[in-house]
Formats: structure tokens, C-alpha cells, sequence
């Protein structure tokens, strides 16, 4: 088995609720040395409970929960701890302020180890 060893490897994970800028925001990765990364489809959890039929709980809150998209894109990318401020700043400047709401998540968490990485 050929296993790495930390390095000091981010993965770095992006939901992103404004799906319309998601190959921008490939666009600007790759333009700032981030070359790799993984998207997924996703939904979130308020998206699904505002499936479901309504009942007195979901009714209640279906107004809070209501968002302007059906489905989320979810970016994963492992990152030398160094590119990770890169990252957000591409993150803010393409998709703006995410303490706005529907815009997206963003968070990081060190990597034990990687196999398969380049």
C-alpha cells in the first residue's frame, strides 16, 4: 500500500446553492493553480422536507425552509493548506458573501493521509 502521509492536505468542500456560477467557479480555480476537484449533485434538507406533504410540523415551517433552488452542487478538492485562503477568497469573489443566505457553505477539515492523489 502507498500511503502519504499528511502534508499538510486540506479537503476542502463547497456547497453551493447558486449552481449558475459553478463553472465560473471551476473556471477561477483552476486559474488560481487548483486543478482537481469533484462535484456531486446534492440536496439539502430543507429542499427535501419541503417535498414532503404537508403536515402541521412541515406547513409551520415550509415558509423558512422554501429556497429558490431544487438541487445543490457539492465541490470537494484536497488542497495544500496553503492554497486553502486562495480558495475562499475565489469562493467570495465569484459567488459573494455566503453569510447571505442561499449562496452556499464552505469548510475545510485536514486530511489523515491520501492515496490516488497527485
Amino acid at each position: 500500500m502507498s500511503e502519504k502521509k499528511n502534508d499538510n492536505k486540506i479537503l476542502v468542500i463547497m456547497i453551493l446553492n447558486k449552481t449558475e456560477l459553478l463553472d465560473e467557479l471551476l473556471l477561477e480555480f483552476t486559474n488560481v493553480g487548483i486543478d482537481s476537484a469533484t462535484v456531486l449533485n446534492s440536496i439539502g434538507m430543507a429542499q427535501q422536507l419541503s417535498s414532503l406533504e404537508d403536515t402541521h410540523i412541515i406547513s409551520t415551517i415550509r415558509p423558512f425552509i422554501t429556497s429558490d433552488h431544487s438541487e445543490n452542487k457539492m465541490i470537494f478538492t484536497i488542497v495544500d493548506e496553503s492554497q486553502v485562503e486562495t480558495i475562499r477568497k475565489v469562493v467570495n469573489d465569484v459567488i459573494g458573501d455566503l453569510s447571505n443566505p442561499d449562496t452556499g457553505v464552505l469548510f475545510a477539515v485536514p486530511t489523515l493521509f491520501t492515496e490516488g492523489f497527485h
